[in-house]
C-alpha cells in the first residue's frame, strides 16, 4: 500500500502543480486566508473574524488548517493550498483501496486516478478555498459509509461518521445535500441498520466545537441566523423565472462528471439480475448521492459549479468497476467511443488552424490541441481510451494552466503590482500605522494581503467611525459620515478604490 500511496501522491502533485503554482491568491482565497491570519493574531481559535468582526458564514475547520499552515510552513500560496491538495490525494487513496479490496486492483487504480486526473481536480482543486477540501471530506465519508453498509463493516460506518462531522466543521449543512442520496439508498435496502455508528460520531465531532462556543462565546440564535442565510435562504427565493437557467446548470452538472460519467450506464448493458447485491449497493449509494444533490440544487437560486465538487469524486468511485471492465473489452474501440475520438481529432485540427489568429492565446493552448488530436488518432483499443482520457487533463494542466500561472502577475487579475501602486500612494499621503486606518464594506482581501496589512473593518457599517483613514471600494453601497473627505481615487484593472481622511470639526 505504501508504494501505491507514493505513486498516487506523485501523480497528484504532477497534475495539480501548474494550478497550485499560481503565484497569488485569487478571489475568495484571500478572504479565507485573511480570516485564518486574524484568528492567529487574536489568539482566538473559537471565533473567526474578518476585519475584526465575527464571521459565521462558514465553520472554522478550514481556518484552523490554514492557520496551522501559516505557523508550521511559514505561509505563502503553496502552503495555504496544501490542505486541498493533500485532501484530494487522501480521498483518491481511500477510494482506490476500498475499490481494490472488493473489485480488484484494476478498479482500484481506475478509481484513484480517475479522481486525481479529472479535469476539475487539476484545474480548480489547488486553492485555499473551502469547497475542495469539503468535497474530499464529504466524498470520503460517503465512500466509507457505502462500503461499510454494503459489506457490513461497522468500523467503516464509524469512520464515515467521524468524516461527516469533519465535513460539517468544514462547511456545515451542505454535507446533507450529498448524504441525502446515500441515506435514501441505505434506508431502502438496509433500513439504515447500524445508523448510530454513523450519526453519533458525526454529532459528537460537530458539537465538540459548537457546544463550548454557544455556552461561553456567542448567542446560538445570532450564529444560526447567518448559517440559515448561507443554506436555507439560497432556496427560499426560488421563482419560476429561475427555471430559464436550469438547462445551463444541468449541462454544468453533467460536465462535472466527465469523462467517467460517460461510463455510468456501461455496467447496465444487457440482461441483469434485478436483485441488488453488496457490489450494487456500495456503488449505488455513491452515485445516488451525486444524483440527488444535482436534483436538490436545481431548486437553488445561485448554482455555481463549486457546489457540485463532491461529485467529481463520487462518480469515479461509482463507475470505476465499469471503466475497469471496459479496459478488458476485447477487440477495437466501440463505435460510440470511436465517434467521440473522431470529433476530438477534428476539434484539435480546427483549433490548430484558428488559435494562432486569436489574441492572447499562448503556445499552451496550441500544444494541447495538438496532443488531443494526435493522441486521439493513436487510440486503438479500449484500454487506450481510458489511458488517454486520464492523461489529457494532466497535459492540459502543463500547457494551458501553466501558461496561465506564468502570466498571472501581468494579467488584469494580478494583485502584487496593484498592491505596490496602492502602497506608493498611501506612503505619499503620509498614511502611517494600521491603527489609523480601517476598511469599509466588503474589501478585496487579496489586495489587502498584498499590502501586508490586516486592517480593522466595518463591513456591516454598524461601528462608530473613528479612524483617521478609511479605504473602500468605489461602489454605491458605501456610505461614510460627511466629515470623511476623499483624498485618493485609484482605478485598477479589476476594481476602483478610494481613500478618505477624517477632518474633525470641519
Amino acid at each position: 500500500m505504501l508504494l501505491r500511496a507514493l505513486i498516487l501522491l506523485l501523480v497528484t502533485v504532477l497534475g495539480c502543480w501548474p494550478a497550485w503554482n499560481l503565484p497569488e491568491l485569487d478571489g475568495t482565497e484571500g478572504r479565507r486566508v485573511q480570516i485564518a491570519l486574524e484568528m492567529l493574531r487574536n489568539g482566538d481559535l473559537l471565533v473567526p473574524t474578518l476585519g475584526g468582526e465575527p464571521t459565521w458564514a462558514k465553520p472554522p475547520l478550514h481556518y484552523w488548517l490554514l492557520a496551522g499552515c501559516q505557523q508550521w510552513l511559514g505561509g505563502g500560496v503553496l502552503a495555504m493550498r496544501l490542505p486541498s491538495v493533500l485532501g484530494l490525494w487522501l480521498a483518491a487513496l481511500l477510494a482506490g483501496e476500498l475499490l481494490r479490496r472488493w473489485f480488484g486492483g484494476r478498479a482500484g487504480w481506475v478509481g484513484a486516478l480517475g479522481i486525481v486526473c479529472s479535469p476539475l481536480a487539476v484545474a480548480t482543486w489547488p486553492t485555499a478555498e473551502i469547497d475542495p477540501l469539503f468535497a474530499c471530506l464529504t466524498a470520503m465519508s460517503l465512500f466509507t459509509l457505502a462500503t461499510g453498509v454494503a459489506r457490513e463493516r461497522g468500523v467503516l460506518v464509524l469512520a464515515s461518521g467521524v468524516l461527516a462531522g469533519l465535513a460539517m466543521l468544514q462547511k456545515g449543512p451542505p454535507f446533507f445535500l450529498f448524504a441525502a442520496g446515500a441515506y435514501l439508498a441505505w434506508w431502502r435496502h438496509r433500513r439504515c441498520r447500524g445508523g448510530l455508528l454513523h450519526f453519533v460520531p458525526m454529532l459528537l465531532v460537530a458539537l465538540a466545537y459548537f457546544v463550548p462556543l454557544w455556552l461561553w462565546r456567542v448567542d446560538p440564535g445570532e450564529m444560526l441566523s447567518v448559517a440559515r442565510g448561507e443554506s436555507v435562504a439560497r432556496f427560499s427565493p426560488f421563482a419560476w423565472k429561475h427555471l430559464a437557467a436550469t438547462p445551463e446548470y444541468w449541462l454544468r452538472a453533467v460536465a462535472v462528471q466527465l469523462p467517467f460519467g460517460l461510463w455510468c450506464f456501461w455496467e447496465w448493458r444487457g440482461a441483469r439480475d434485478a436483485r441488488i447485491n453488496a457490489d450494487d449497493l456500495m456503488l449505488r449509494m455513491c452515485s445516488g448521492a451525486a444524483v440527488v444533490a444535482i436534483a436538490v440544487l436545481t431548486l437553488s437560486v445561485d448554482r455555481p459549479t463549486r457546489y457540485l465538487l463532491p461529485n467529481v469524486l463520487l462518480f469515479p468511485f461509482a463507475v470505476a468497476p465499469a471503466v475497469a471492465h471496459f479496459t478488458l473489452h476485447p477487440g477495437p474501440v466501440p463505435a460510440f467511443a470511436r465517434r467521440l475520438l473522431t470529433l476530438l481529432v477534428a476539434a484539435g485540427g480546427i483549433a490548430l488552424l484558428v488559435l494562432p489568429f486569436l489574441p492572447r492565446v499562448g503556445l499552451g493552448a496550441m500544444a494541447l490541441a495538438a496532443v488531443g488530436a494526435l493522441g486521439a488518432r493513436a487510440v486503438q483499443r479500449p484500454v487506450h481510451v481510458v489511458v488517454f482520457i486520464l492523461a489529457l487533463p494532466v497535459v492540459a494542466a502543463w500547457t494551458v494552466l501553466w501558461d496561465r500561472s506564468a502570466a498571472w502577475r501581468d494579467s488584469t487579475r494580478g494583485r502584487s503590482q496593484a498592491a505596490a501602486v496602492l502602497q506608493r500612494e498611501l506612503t505619499a499621503l503620509g498614511v502611517g500605522s494600521d491603527a489609523d486606518m480601517r476598511t469599509a464594506g466588503h474589501f478585496d482581501s487579496p489586495l489587502l494581503l498584498g499590502l501586508g496589512r490586516l486592517l480593522p473593518g466595518n463591513e456591516s457599517g454598524l461601528r462608530a467611525w473613528t479612524a483617521r483613514w478609511v479605504l473602500h471600494e468605489c461602489t454605491g453601497a458605501i456610505e461614510l459620515p460627511p466629515d470623511y473627505r476623499e483624498r485618493l481615487r485609484l482605478h485598477l484593472p479589476f476594481k476602483s478604490f478610494a481613500l478618505r481622511e477624517r477632518h474633525e470639526g470641519k
